[in-house]
């Protein structure tokens, strides 16, 4: 009977030893699995996570390993390193996305970090005699085509009056931009991202309207290679709350988190002090709400032609549980 009854406890703990065992092995992989995400040079979220190394921290759990990609000079290029899968998630301005969904591409969104309207906006020289939007009437501006810049200076022209073919664009990268405007190439500058302080705090500019005088609807948004997030939705929920704690970390560590800036970015200390009082929004799931401002900018880009037809947005939305 002893015998008997040693043989069955032995059972019993080899089989809850093998349940347990199954269920480590269905939450981390015994093959590691990578999840490569592009990045931009920029404050973000993301490049706090990357910088402060909490990502790879938080997936190892999981048996998941990060690997960083880039930088990337603006998201055009990321996303078209998302379609070559060449990288699984990346970040971009809402109007850019929504630029890159038209069509049959395999990406999608999977978080929205709503703006402040602070960090961006049309930038000119101090000595020059522009004063105000109207005043860009016959002048040059640079922009990146089908990005921030150029949405904005679009919004900004339709709320002043000013037809949009009005105005010549210099389409250029942000660096060219740069060097143009302080070279005296163009009249202005419809800038965004570290470059919009940048040419305020160490440059010769001024602002003659910023994002949120011209009632931009231009948020972040995060993005997803959508074969990627279907395969690995617990990745997916993970990097959103890495993202969230980022950002509350940048927003409660001001000047800890321009010391960062000045580091990694190559600020000097005033502009990367600028850039660490930025509003710093925690990103969300993709929601109600976020769609309805996804799609009213999205109409907004196909009237005014920045776009040759809506992007079918509901379709490449990935839904993240909280």
């Amino acid at each position: 009977m002893l015998r008997s009854t040693f043989l069955r406890a032995a059972v019993a703990a080899f089989l809850i030893g093998l349940a347990s065992t199954s269920a480590s092995v269905a939450a981390s992989p015994a093959t590691p699995v990578t999840v490569r995400l592009g990045f931009l040079r920029g404050p973000e979220p993301l490049s706090i996570s990357r910088l402060r190394g909490t990502l790879e921290k938080r997936l190892a759990a999981r048996n998941v390993k990060v690997a960083w990609v880039g930088p990337f000079i603006a998201y055009a290029p990321a996303s078209e390193a998302l379609n070559a899968n060449a990288i699984d998630i990346t970040i971009g301005s809402s109007s850019a996305a929504i630029s890159s969904l038209v069509g049959t591409a395999p990406i999608s969104l999977f978080a929205y970090q709503w703006d402040a309207g602070d960090s961006s906006g049309i930038v000119v020289r101090n000595g020059s005699d522009i004063k105000t939007v109207a005043d860009l009437a016959g002048r040059s501006v640079a922009v990146n085509r089908g990005g921030t810049g150029d949405y904005q200076l679009t919004k900004a022209l339709e709320k002043a009056g000013v037809p949009s073919s009005g105005v010549k664009r210099a389409f250029l990268s942000p660096v060219d931009s740069a060097a143009a405007f302080a070279n005296g190439h163009v009249d202005a500058w419809s800038a965004w991202s570290i470059f919009f302080p940048t040419a305020l705090v160490d440059g010769d500019a001024r602002v003659i309207a910023q994002a949120s005088d011209f009632g931009s609807q231009n948020a972040v948004v995060y993005v997803v290679r959508t074969p990627f997030a279907a395969e690995h939705p617990d990745i997916l929920k993970d990097v959103l709350e890495d993202l969230r704690e980022s950002a509350r970390w940048a927003q409660q560590n001001r000047e800890e988190a321009a010391r960062l800036w000045v580091q990694e970015l190559k600020l000097s200390p005033a502009v990367a002090t600028r850039v660490a009082n930025y509003r710093n929004d925690e990103p969300v799931p993709v929601g109600e709400k976020e769609l309805v401002a996804l799609e009213s900018l999205n109409d907004w880009l196909v009237g005014s032609k920045l776009l040759p037809k809506p992007a079918a947005i509901k379709d490449h939305v990935i839904a993240v549980a909280r």
